[in-house]
This record gives structure tokens, C-alpha cells and sequence, in this order.
């Protein structure tokens, strides 16, 4: 069976059996895969923190190419992003950022972008204190990376322009609507223009360079809105870390006010 080589970031594992782990990866020269770890649940095991979720990693994997799962033979740790692990903020954040990626990549699709935008993301959550634009940066490059874009340059049904006015923001059209065209589709949020602004910094921007975004006062509840019902759209569910992260970010902003 042939080997496979690769840096990989640890996505999630679980119990598979008294002995072994089912490890989810995210690798940056295959895509997602899914890996068994043999004897990782016993007390002297080969692997270790190395299958901790958000561990960055080397590893060495074999199977028959194409399968859907194979058993992990190496691993060493590159970086561990234990200080994540040591603030509660910042772990759940990490976890939703994983769960991002394990919900909207589909496994055996290689895609370097995935990968280094959760390595950034990752990166960038270990360093910074304000959290929120570095959520929202993270939400909109995936979906760029999965294909799932919005419209935000022109009306997603006319093709014209969407002025000054108030925005309609359709998700099943998935993008901004003028108002003309509001009275065939009616949109499901609406919002004002200089929201539209930092939205499309979201999509340009880098997510190395989220420390640079602050969101005027009052708009940061707008956006997020926007962007986590956008992604609601495609996943059709709730993400489990998502309502820790919303708690705290809430909490954070009723200090600060």
C-alpha cells in the first residue's frame, strides 16, 4: 500500500474502539481525510498530543488510493497552539473554525487555500485579543474557498447597481438586491450601504491582517447576522461550537459598553 506524506492540521477524532482513534485531518496536499489510529487511547501510545484537534503536524498515512479511510503511521507535532487551548474564548473559536472547514470541505478534495487559511486562522486567533473580525474574515474567505461567494458587487437578479439606499440581502439568491428588484424577491435581511463596505473588505482582505479591521460601533451585530445566516444557508444546521462563541463575544461587548 502506498504511503502518504504531508503537513496536516487535526480537525477532530473520537473514540473508535477500546484501543484505536478515528482522526479527521485537514491536509494541505490531499484535502480532508480521515485516518485510524491504532492503540492512540492507550496510556503509552505513538502518537500522542499530536491528534489533538488544532494540532498543526507532519504525519505519514497508508491505504489503497481513493478510499475513503486509512490508518495513520507517523506523526510529529510542527506546532501545538497550546495557548489556544489555554483560554476558553479562543478554543471554541478554534473549533468552530475546524468545524467550518470539516462542514463545508469535502473530504479527498485537495485544496492548499483551505488549508492555509485555517493555518493562518489559527495563526492569527494565538495572537489577537478581539476575536470578532477575525471570526467574520474566516467565515467569509471559506465560503469564497468553497465555491459559495455572495453577490455583492451588483443586484444578484438585474445585474444594475444597488445605490445608497438601504440593502436587501436575498440567501436564496445568494447576494445583494436593489430595491427594484425587492418587489420580485423579497430579501431576508437589509442593511445599510456602509455595511456593504466592510463586507467587501472581508472578501479581499487577508486573514493574517484581521487586526486591522474594526468594525464601527453597533455594526458588529449587523455582520454577524449576515454572515453566520449565509453560512446557516448552506449547512442547514447549527454548528455546536458557535453558541459558546456568540455567548462570549455578547458578554465581551456588554463589558466593553
Amino acid at each position: 500500500m502506498p504511503l502518504f506524506k504531508s503537513e496536516a492540521i487535526v480537525l477532530r477524532n473520537f473514540n473508535l474502539s477500546e484501543t484505536d482513534k478515528l482522526v479527521t485531518l485537514m491536509t494541505s496536499r490531499f484535502g480532508k481525510v480521515k485516518c485510524v489510529a491504532k492503540s492512540a487511547r492507550k496510556i503509552k501510545n505513538p502518537f500522542g498530543a499530536a491528534i489533538e484537534p488544532m494540532s498543526h503536524i507532519r504525519l505519514i498515512y497508508f491505504g489503497k488510493e481513493n478510499q475513503t479511510l486509512y490508518r495513520l503511521n507517523h506523526s510529529d507535532i510542527i506546532h501545538s497552539f497550546q495557548s489556544i487551548r489555554d483560554d476558553l474564548q479562543k478554543i471554541y473559536t478554534g473549533i468552530y473554525f475546524n468545524e467550518l472547514i470539516d462542514t463545508l470541505i469535502p473530504e479527498a478534495h485537495p485544496d492548499q487555500n483551505a488549508f492555509k487559511l485555517l493555518l493562518d486562522g489559527l495563526i492569527s486567533l494565538e495572537s489577537m485579543n478581539s476575536l470578532d473580525s477575525l471570526i467574520r474574515l474566516f467565515e467569509v474567505k471559506l465560503m469564497s474557498i468553497a465555491g459559495y461567494a455572495p453577490q455583492l458587487k451588483y443586484c444578484s437578479l438585474c445585474k444594475g447597481s444597488v445605490g445608497v439606499e438601504k440593502i436587501g440581502f436575498s440567501f436564496e439568491q445568494r447576494g445583494i438586491i436593489c430595491a427594484p428588484c425587492s418587489f420580485k424577491v423579497q430579501p431576508q435581511i437589509r442593511f445599510q450601504a456602509g455595511i456593504l463596505k466592510y463586507l467587501i473588505k472581508l472578501s479581499t482582505m487577508e486573514i493574517k491582517h484581521a487586526d486591522r479591521l474594526k468594525f464601527p460601533k453597533g455594526t458588529e451585530i449587523e455582520i454577524e447576522q449576515l454572515t453566520h445566516k449565509y453560512i446557516l444557508s448552506y449547512t442547514g444546521r447549527e454548528l455546536k461550537s458557535y453558541p459558546f462563541i456568540k455567548n462570549m463575544a455578547q458578554n465581551d461587548w456588554s463589558v466593553k459598553s
